[in-house]
């Protein structure tokens, strides 16, 4: 695996998260709710919870726990979707293929609480 120009090693894909596509529906007063009711697919990720200055910097946004999330390249992943690691939701907040190769997705993720 070659990111940004350092060999990695694909074995670190090894975290199991589940992709998951927002459906929008209006619940009481026309308030816009969103469920995730479909699974895109189960893929194996390269999990980073951010840390250091990146973590007090999402912190004083108050942006919550916030990850970096490596998953090999899929045309059906964008900004509406959520990231589920195990029971956890994280909403996707930025996107990108790496070097436009259609190789990896870097997703900047932000862990979302229910309720």
């Amino acid at each position: 695996m070659n990111l940004n120009g350092k060999v990695t090693n694909p074995g670190e894909l090894r975290t199991s998260v589940t992709l998951k596509s927002r459906t929008v529906t209006t619940g009481t007063g026309g308030f816009p709710i969103s469920t995730w009711p479909t699974t895109i697919a189960t893929v194996w990720a390269k999990w980073q919870n951010v840390h250091g200055q990146e973590a007090w910097i999402a912190q004083t946004a108050q942006a919550g726990q916030a990850a970096t999330v490596i998953i090999r390249y899929r045309s059906d992943v964008d900004l509406t979707c959520a990231v589920f690691k195990g029971a956890d939701r994280w909403e996707i907040v930025s996107m990108d293929n790496i070097q436009e190769k259609n190789e990896y997705l870097e997703l900047k993720v932000i862990r979302k609480r229910e309720g």
